[in-house]
């Protein structure tokens, strides 16, 4: 029996110690000493030393001081910092070193350190040498055994104390503890201990012996009872708290009341919350009801039953969960700095457009459409014009164009175009205007002009600093919507969907399909950072952008409802990429305020430092207002105030008049008495009204098909270049409001976008900027799709959604948020999150530290699929290798695969949209809400979201860290040189398909992270994501080279062989060991890495030596997928028996031969007698005709695939394909579940069909919840019929 667990030293009470090899002894001395370091070894990764001090004559622990892996600890609690945490509990303080120790101290007399089996025989110290031989190296000296200091020694008996500590020791509380753990050493530690208390039997002299006794058997697997009393070793608690001598030590609280669930340590002793309660970490008030426990928001606690309001959502506490219901609010699309772009979903991309764009229209009808002027302004790009709010349905036959619809126009030098009727505002502040039924125009302020109407779309045209327009939708166009600024329906994920029926994979993709002008050229992509082309703009640009982020400035109260972080980069992008960088600046910076004031967070003040100049200049009679909320301070709505006077906007700012004062028809502020009166005024002020005039063109010579078409000789209403149509644009409709003289393909052919012309029905379709013929297919994730009539015919396949992990804390959630959390705890990456047992599953990550900057990696990964870890599951799963990969297939819809480095993506069955959660998001389509806290709670910012998923609640919240690359700036340089073969042409031919630039972005700030060693690898890895990204989208790039990022392939070669190679994209499905059939999964992509091409005399790959081997050389593998050599036996649970791994022994012996023929069998009858015996023979004439029968082995030829249409297919049809030799007609069939063997069908609760005509068939689409089959096989019982062998002389035996 082992005297103690053999990775634990202790020490506790009156100076006993135990090593680790089980050697218990006493030191009583207050020196320091050390306990345990590494002594064996070049680099010390641990030094852990302690001192005593006695206080009451009791001695205490006074001071541990640890130095890990080249880190003193020393911090204030709770710490979490180079892969060390530190966590306090009621009872202990527990120290845990990624490098492989545990340290757990109870602030009193007890501390121990349990040690990682890789540091065996490497340690010294007081806890000796950690070689599992007791008494070897720590007590002997040239040979000869000392202990001195041991207890071994005989103390004066002052009483009989032996039996009494023997008793405490082996009482019924410590029942589970005999069997595992020796009590002799202890009850010689506690003899000790009473003879030290002169006769006393107080806490001191039994109860620390005693604990640690009791903590040693609950490290070596026991589970010891209530053995304290209170008049015994008695223990206080706070709050309301209960001390248990075996509790769970992974604590449930209110903020994570599911904890205690996945806990993998064992027991400990300590203070511990009542059954039915959690501890309450939001008050600290002991422990509650789950129902009582708060809940937090921005700061805030709310008590059960509280809510709050936001613009949107109605939030209500209930049980530490926030319950919110949404209002009915208008979805907002955003063009700011002239190439931003934020669609109604909250989509964001960048896109520098130099042409005419639809920006949002009615793509069910004609009732509407905004277009909107992009143009290359010098060195950027700018909103020159909103062009043509097109009102539909509004007819006027004197209106000469637009087909009698209305057209406004709106330009940057403040004039408004009423088709061919000019408006100038520049000095006008004549409003409302009513120009057409069922549109109002508003001149809110200096800065902004409101246009709203009647059916649902209102848009905020900002003039200064430079023209950006938001266009409002109400509800009624959800789903209905189309253009630059997305369809509407919540759903970022298809935001890039274009007319052809095919999501594009890129903004400069999708863009270009929005153009309304076929002579516009299509924009390519370029990479350039503008902040790199000049020192002195980028650090202007870093002085007044940073003061969005800054967390204690101007626009901090914000930071809660809107993050400010991509806002500070479009800030730091325009700065840096216009001419006039103070205009584009301020414009950013009043982007992030309006933002604001959409969610009712109202700024002001910030114009007192930034941006100031905008505020200074108003007209003399004019005040600047950072809300204005209406337009009723003008003379017209003073006098005949009518409805128009009362509409609201979202608050904009802006010179207006001052408090008391009104606009007159002159543009000045004046009193109330100054005003003139009105009565039923004109829907249009007076004002200056100008006839647009054409201009004589002279055309240049057109290349042939194309003639030149001039407008000045043209019919009135006729249109010119404006509505020349493309391949591109060939269903948009035209909407004109002058003529455009140019080049023209003739009548019956469109533009081919290659200044040549062709015919409408010969136009091809187009995806990512490749082009197609009809009939072409293309594969756009997992469906296939057509060409036909210019547009793409797609299957309707359910895909699996992908969140990716990769680097340096970098994530892609399953509805495609981007983000960076960088946190030292343990997270959960997603889980089921409804108790749908049946696909239960729980994916956890643990980040270990990777540079001097705190940068950390996604290393560590657990599963848990069911109720358990994957390794004891309930769940059916497999494992395989695939090139760098390792691969984690469950059958309940859930696919991991892990570089085993810092990347990795899970992918999940689209039955489980909407009901999970974690850092991966919520799987609705909506990455809006993705960052929804534990409590339900959703959040803007990546810290508050990462640390509510923390598994601990003990560990530290991660805070805000520096941009490597400033902490490291000696290596930026040399990042973004090593990171741009990501924009390189190396990926040309990704660059279409997925966006390069976040990829670029990661890439340079892991690389300047990772600076303590591993720097390439930080760098390779990032490259990887983007490559990975790439194989799926359907873009194959083999970049990897002997300079770059290698991968040394040959290392597996045999010498003078050659079967291992490179794939940049992976290999097709491999026959291994493990997987005979050679089926894989079509779900899981192309995966790069080393792959082996095996030789026809080997043709299965062994993944666990990695070589290519016979069949015979595989052996088997056991339902816990445990390896077998021929010939070892395999416990199955199959009538009991013990298989051998041979296909021959394993399968069953024929049954009993039954004869057919209806001559009856000879029967002989034997009589025994001690007599002599007389024999006499009868002999069968003709042999009968015989039926045997044999069972097949179990045969699983099919693996389950995922969506409606699959399932498993064990059929007899199958089976025979295979080249399996069975019998078409079996006359009997058994079918069992891999993962459940001998569990009757019909308690797995699948609609399954097994029977003798087609074998086994299970169908994906007759199952309930999970909509998955399992893994089934099948054996046969086959019968023949031959004939009997002639029958051995039959003896008759008669007494004599």
């Amino acid at each position: 029996m082992s005297p103690g667990v053999t990775n634990i030293c202790s020490t506790w009470g009156n100076y006993h110690f135990k090593t680790f090899d089980g050697d218990i002894f006493q030191l009583p001395s207050t020196c320091n000493y050390v306990v345990t370091s590494l002594c064996h070894s070049s680099y010390e990764d641990f030094n852990i030393q302690m001192r005593r001090q006695v206080v009451d004559n009791q001695p205490t622990i006074s001071k541990i001081t640890m130095k890990l892996d080249g880190t003193v600890v020393d911090a204030t609690l709770p710490f979490s910092q180079s892969g060390i945490l530190i966590e306090e509990t009621p009872s202990y303080i527990k120290i845990k070193a990624k490098l492989g120790l545990v340290a757990i101290w109870n602030q009193d007399d007890s501390f121990l350190v349990e040690m990682d089996i890789k540091f065996r025989n490497k340690t010294c110290g007081l806890c000796g040498d950690f070689n599992a031989i007791q008494q070897f190296d720590e007590f002997y000296s040239h040979g000869t055994f000392s202990l001195t200091i041991s207890t071994h020694q005989k103390w004066p008996i002052i009483w009989n104390t032996k039996p009494v500590c023997e008793q405490l020791l082996s009482g019924p509380a410590f029942s589970s503890c005999k069997d595992l753990l020796a009590i002799d050493s202890f009850v010689e530690a506690c003899v000790s201990d009473l003879c030290h208390c002169d006769n006393s039997t107080n806490s001191f002299c039994l109860c620390n012996t005693i604990s640690e006794y009791s903590r040693q058997c609950v490290h070596a697997g026991g589970k010891p009872k209530q053995w304290r009393t209170e008049q015994f070793c008695y223990k206080t608690c706070p709050f309301n708290m209960e001390y248990q001598e075996c509790g769970n030590p992974c604590v449930d609280t209110c903020s994570n009341p599911e904890r205690g669930q996945l806990c993998e340590e064992h027991c400990s002793d300590g203070c511990f919350c009542p059954p039915g309660t959690v501890f309450d970490d939001v008050n600290k008030n002991g422990c509650i009801a789950l129902s009582q426990c708060s809940c937090r928001h921005n700061g805030k606690t709310y008590a059960p039953g509280e809510s709050y309001s936001s613009t949107c959502k109605d939030c209500s506490c209930a049980g530490g969960q926030w319950k919110c219901v949404d209002k009915d609010c208008p979805g907002t699309c955003a063009v700011e700095g002239g190439s931003h772009i934020n669609t109604y979903d909250g989509k964001t991309y960048t896109f520098h457009g130099d042409c005419s764009y639809v920006l949002t229209k009615d793509c069910d009808g004609m009732q509407f459409t905004v277009l909107g002027d992009l143009v290359q302004c010098i060195h950027e790009t700018c909103v020159l014009q909103l062009k043509h709010m097109i009102v539909w349905g509004i007819h006027n036959d004197t209106w000469e164009c637009c087909d009698g619809n209305a057209a406004l126009s709106f330009n940057t030098d403040t004039y408004i175009f009423l088709n061919i009727i000019i408006l100038n505002l520049t000095h006008s502040f004549l409003f409302p205007l009513f120009l057409i039924a069922g549109v109002t125009i508003f001149r809110a302020s200096s800065f902004f002009i409101i246009v709203q109407t009647t059916f649902g779309l209102q848009l905020e045209i900002q003039l200064s600093p430079i023209m950006q327009v938001y266009i409002a939708a109400s509800t009624v166009w959800q789903q209905r919507t189309c253009g630059l600024c997305g369809n509407f329906n919540n759903n970022q994920g298809d935001d890039f969907k274009v007319l052809s029926g095919v999501t594009e994979g890129t903004a400069i993709g999708f863009a270009n399909t929005w153009k309304t002008r076929a002579s516009c050229p299509d924009v390519k992509s370029s990479f350039e950072s503008p902040c790199s082309l000049s020192l002195d703009n980028e650090k202007y640009a870093q002085h007044w952008c940073s003061q969005l982020a800054d967390p204690k400035g101007l626009f901090a109260k914000c930071h809660t409802a809107i993050s400010p972080d991509m806002y500070k980069e479009n800030c730091m992008y325009d700065s840096c990429n216009c001419e006039k960088s103070e205009d584009c600046m301020c414009a950013a910076v009043s982007s992030y305020v309006h933002a604001c004031a959409a969610e009712g967070i109202q700024l002001s003040g910030w114009r007192d430092t930034i941006c100031n100049k905008y505020s200074t200049s108003c007209p003399s009679t004019m005040v600047y207002s950072y809300s204005i909320k209406n337009s009723d301070r003008s003379c017209r709505c003073y006098s005949d105030s009518d409805f128009t006077c009362s509409i609201t906007f979202e608050p904009v700012d802006g010179c207006v008049c001052s408090e008391g004062t009104y606009l007159d028809d002159e543009g000045k502020c004046v009193p109330p008495a100054s005003c003139p009166c009105y009565y039923k005024g004109s829907v249009v002020s007076p004002g200056e009204v100008i006839s647009k005039d054409g201009t004589m063109w002279y055309g240049p010579t057109c290349v042939a098909p194309m003639v030149f078409f001039n407008c000045s000789n043209a019919s009135p209403g006729v249109r010119g270049l404006e509505c020349q149509k493309s391949c591109n644009i060939l269903d948009m409709a035209c909407i004109s409001t002058e003529c455009i003289s140019g080049c023209m393909c003739p009548s019956g052919l469109v533009s081919d976008g290659k200044e040549g012309c062709i015919k409408p029905d010969l136009c091809p379709c187009s995806h990512n900027g490749a082009t197609y013929q009809p009939g072409d297919r293309i594969k756009v994730d997992c469906n296939t799709c057509t060409c036909k009539d210019r547009k793409w015919q797609c299957t309707t396949n359910l895909c699996l959604g992908t969140c990716a992990i990769y680097g340096d804390g970098h994530y892609i959630t399953f509805d495609g948020k981007r983000f960076t959390f960088e946190g030292d705890c343990e997270y959960t990456l997603t889980k089921v999150c409804f108790n749908n047992a049946n696909g239960s599953f729980r994916v956890i990550t643990e980040n270990i530290p990777c540079g001097t900057t705190g940068t950390t990696c996604s290393k560590a990964i657990k599963l848990f699929l069911g109720v358990t870890r994957f390794l004891l599951s309930a769940v059916p799963y497999q494992i395989r290798t695939m090139g760098i990969y390792l691969v984690i297939e469950a059958n309940n819809g859930l696919i991991l695969m892990w570089d085993r480095k810092t990347s990795m993506f899970i992918k999940l069955n689209p039955q489980f949209k909407g009901h999970v959660c974690g850092l991966c998001g919520n799987y609705d389509g909506n990455a809006n809400n993705d960052f929804t806290t534990r409590s339900q709670a959703v959040v803007v910012n990546p810290l508050d979201f990462g640390n509510s998923w923390k598994v601990s609640a003990s560990c530290p919240d991660a805070k805000n860290k520096r941009s490597p690359c400033t902490a490291n700036p000696y290596r930026q340089s040399w990042s973004q040189k090593q990171c741009s073969i990501i924009q390189s042409n190396v990926f040309t031919d990704c660059h279409s398909k997925v966006d390069p630039s976040p990829f670029y972005d990661a890439c340079v700030t892991d690389s300047c992270a990772c600076d303590s060693g591993g720097d390439c690898e930080c760098f390779c890895t990032a490259v990887a994501a983007y490559a990975e990204a790439c194989n799926e989208a359907g873009a194959c790039i083999a970049w990897r080279s002997p300079q770059i990022c290698p991968l040394f392939c040959d290392y597996y070669n045999p010498p003078g062989e050659c079967e291992w190679h490179y794939k940049a994209c992976g290999a097709q499905c491999m026959k291994t060991c493990r997987n005979p059939s050679g089926s894989c999964s079509t779900q899981i992509p192309p995966l790069e890495g080393c792959y082996p091409k095996c030789p026809p005399a080997q043709p299965f790959f062994d993944e666990d030596i990695m070589k290519c081997v016979e069949k015979e050389q595989c052996g088997c593998y056991g339902r816990d997928g445990k390896h077998y050599n021929n010939g070892e036996k395999v416990p199955t649970t199959e009538n009991f028996r013990v298989l051998c791994c041979d296909e021959d022994l394993c399968t069953s012996k024929p049954t009993t031969i039954s004869p057919t023929t209806t001559r009856p069998p000879v029967t002989t009858t034997t009589t025994n007698a001690t007599t002599s015996t007389i024999s006499t023979t009868t002999l069968n004439t003709k042999p009968p005709n015989c039926t045997v029968c044999e069972w097949s082995p179990w045969y699983n030829v099919d693996y389950p695939q995922f969506g409606p249409g699959g399932g498993d297919n064990e059929s007899i049809k199958k089976i025979l394909e295979s080249g399996k030799h069975i019998c078409e007609k079996p006359v009997d069939v058994m079918c069992q579940a891999v993962r459940y063997p001998g569990i009757p069908l019909s308690e797995l609760g699948q609609n399954v069909v097994c029977n003798t005509k087609v074998g086994l068939i299970c169908q994906n689409k007759d199952q309930g919840i999970p909509p998955i089959c399992l893994d089934y096989e099948i054996k046969v019982k086959c019968c023949k019929t031959v004939k009997c062998h002639t029958t051995t002389p039959v003896q008759t035996t008669k007494p004599t």
